[in-house]
């Protein structure tokens, strides 16, 4: 192996990778399977070469240079550099160097310095090589040119004038306005501005600019005329001008005016009070040359015409719907400027202005073109900001299972309000009583058309509509021939509820626990009074009588009894005798009792859904002895009723319908 490296400053680098191998003769070595393999050869690895793993050829000989020496530079900022090789057919070039690069190809242009690195492939033979890659892109040192000085009336030229003569290894030239050059290290220039010294390595190509400012001062000075207004025109707002006479010159002019009424004046500055033609001549001391400038001053006193006020409603009065007037000026004069004045410093320069306070406003209006000015004062701004008094809620219960619609009465002592009413699940009502459904918070806003003014009193519905808990149903067996009657009994965890069985037959027994004697399903109501919410529950009454007819079926013996008759006449059970009519009753109706004996008796009304409605007698009664009460119907609701009798440990039930009662 051999590694050769030629380097010098300007001259090719050029890194060469030379991988040389040879057969050494020795006799073939068979494997187990009867193939010959070649003996192997371990080799250290030299910097920039690959290892020789096999006795025949398994590298190829790779060269790579690099153009420009290597060097990148101001004037070859890139290079290329080209991978070769001796070896035949055709061979593939991959490239790796700085910053992640990878390229293809037997030659790439790079810009980045480093080494880089490139692998030849060729059928199968692979060999690399490296170059490296390095940049000289220094500038020259910073110089500083210089000038003679100004160009003038007196000297129309100012010659450059760089700091040295010559140095080895750089070159100079000089660069300016209007595409000015030159080689010469002392060019004479008759254009102001800025020049260069271009100072240049001729090695890399690289280069500084260095400055150097021509100035000029030539012929007449440059004389301006400036008011102090920054017009010339004589108005309502500047009835005098003062006008200034200046120039670029800052040292040695002279001033002469010349304008109406003779104004002769040496000053700067003079004072215009008539329009005309004002001229000022300036002299510069230093060289004679003058010049001159002129100003015309013009008069404008014209004010405002045809000026109107209104205000926006027309009678300008404020209110809880219009919390703004708006106060609208006008006039003919074109580009009128508004200003406007009024209660609590209020101040505006819209034409159209809106105002929230009561007052007097006044407007000035004024030409802008001149400054003069009139004022006007707008219609007075009134104020009505009353709000409904008075305003009062009421709601006339709270919402429970028996009432689940209550009113809400809203009223206000201010006439010809309107009323709307807000509520929870979007509720809303324009009248002053609604009905409601739902608990919550109401809000009734009374509100005055005439003004706007709403006044908001809220207002909260209770709600109690909870049902009856923890309900539960059971019963202690079934019906059957020795079984003549079924307990069936109800639960619930609320405190203080009500219950009422119905079921086959008519039967109905508001009562926790029961006795039934039919089979069929029972259907338990428990009440909560407190709110009317019920909660139901049913059970099944099973009965087996398959075998009766060897058997005595035993008596039947339930809680609760039926007294209806469809006839209308009255009912007997047990030798208690009890009649309710008129059936159905719209009016009044009737209950007579005769009991077989003396004993406490309740009687008791119910509606349909086990909820006792009224208590028509609750005492002792005679044996035999006939007794009557009265139930107004006419204040229940209609539908079917129940009239209760308890006596005796026993309950009777008769059926009243209700055919016309309270709505």
């Amino acid at each position: 192996m051999k590694l050769s490296l030629l380097q010098g400053r300007y001259n090719p680098v050029i890194i060469s990778f030379i991988l040389l191998s040879s057969l050494i003769g020795k006799p073939l070595l068979a494997s187990p399977g009867g193939q010959e393999h070649h003996p192997v050869r371990n080799h250290a690895q030299a910097p920039g070469t690959g290892t020789i793993d096999h006795w025949r050829w398994t590298k190829i000989t790779v060269t790579a240079t690099a153009t420009n020496s290597g060097v990148l530079t101001c004037t070859h900022p890139s290079t290329t550099i080209t991978a070769s090789t001796s070896a035949s057919g055709t061979t593939t070039y991959s490239w790796t160097g700085p910053n992640g690069f990878t390229a293809t190809g037997a030659s790439v242009t790079v810009s980045t310095a480093g080494t880089y690195t490139v692998t030849g492939t060729n059928s199968g033979k692979t060999g690399s090589a490296s170059v490296t890659v390095t940049s000289n892109t220094a500038a020259p040192p910073s110089m500083e040119p210089g000038n003679t000085g100004p160009l003038t009336c007196s000297n129309p030229s100012s010659t450059l004038v760089m700091p040295f003569g010559s140095a080895t290894g750089i070159t100079v030239s000089w660069a300016g306005p209007n595409g000015f050059t030159s080689t010469d290290a002392f060019p004479a220039v008759s254009v102001p501005g800025t020049y260069y010294l271009v100072v240049t390595y001729t090695a890399t190509g690289c280069s500084t600019l260095n400055p150097t400012i021509v100035v000029q001062d030539i012929n007449a000075p440059a004389v301006s005329i400036a008011s102090n207004t920054g017009a010339t025109l004589l108005t309502c707002t500047n009835p005098s001008i003062i006008l200034t006479a200046s120039s670029t010159t800052t040292s040695g002019i002279s001033f002469n005016w010349a304008g109406p009424n003779s104004p002769t004046s040496s000053a700067a500055s003079i004072n215009a009070t008539s329009p005309g033609t004002y001229q000022v001549t300036a002299t510069n001391s230093s060289n004679g040359c003058t010049s001159t400038s002129s100003t015309i001053v013009t008069q404008d006193t014209a004010r405002p015409t045809a000026v109107t006020i209104r205000s926006i409603p027309d009678n300008a009065q404020l209110t809880c719907s219009n919390a703004n007037v708006v106060l609208f000026a006008s006039s003919q004069t074109a580009k009128a400027l508004f200003s406007w004045t009024g209660p609590n410093g209020f101040s505006s320069t819209l034409q159209a202005t809106p105002v929230s306070v009561a007052g007097n406003y006044t407007v000035t209006i004024t030409n802008s073109s001149n400054g003069c000015s009139v004022s006007m004062t707008a219609p007075t701004v009134t104020q009505n900001t009353t709000v409904p008094e008075a305003v009062s809620v009421s709601v006339s219960d709270k919402l429970t299972c028996n009432h689940t619609r209550v009113k809400l009465s809203g009223s206000s002592t201010t006439a010809g309000v309107t009323y709307a009413w807000i509520g929870p699940n979007g509720f809303t009502a324009s009248d002053s009583v609604t009905n409601v459904t739902a608990g919550g918070v109401y809000t009734l806003t009374a509100t005055d058309p005439t003004n706007g003014c709403s006044f908001s009193r809220p207002i909260t519905v209770q709600a109690d509509q909870v049902h009856p808990t923890g309900v539960t149903i059971s019963s202690d067996g079934s019906l059957s021939c020795t079984v003549g009657s079924v307990t069936l009994t109800g639960g619930s965890t609320t405190p203080n509820v009500g219950y009422t069985w119905s079921g086959p037959n008519g039967f109905f027994d508001p009562e926790q626990i029961t006795s039934v004697v039919d089979s069929g399903t029972y259907l338990l109501t428990v009440n909560n009074p407190v709110n009317g919410c019920n909660t139901t529950a049913t059970i099944t009454v099973t009965a087996d009588f398959t075998e009766c007819s060897a058997i005595n079926r035993k008596a039947i013996n339930g809680h609760a009894a039926t007294l209806d008759v469809s006839d209308g006449s009255a009912a007997v059970i047990s030798g208690l005798t009890c009649k309710v009519y008129p059936n159905p009753a719209s009016g009044s109706a009737y209950v007579n009792l005769n009991a077989p004996q003396k004993g406490h008796v309740s009687v008791e009304v119910y509606n349909g859904a086990g909820v006792r409605e009224k208590i028509l007698f609750d005492g002792n009664v005679e044996a035999g002895t006939a007794y009557q009460w009265v139930l107004d119907a006419s204040r229940l609701p209609a539908g079917i009723h129940y009239c209760i009798v308890r006596t005796n440990h026993k309950v009777y039930t008769s059926k009243l319908l209700i055919a016309a009662g309270r709505p």
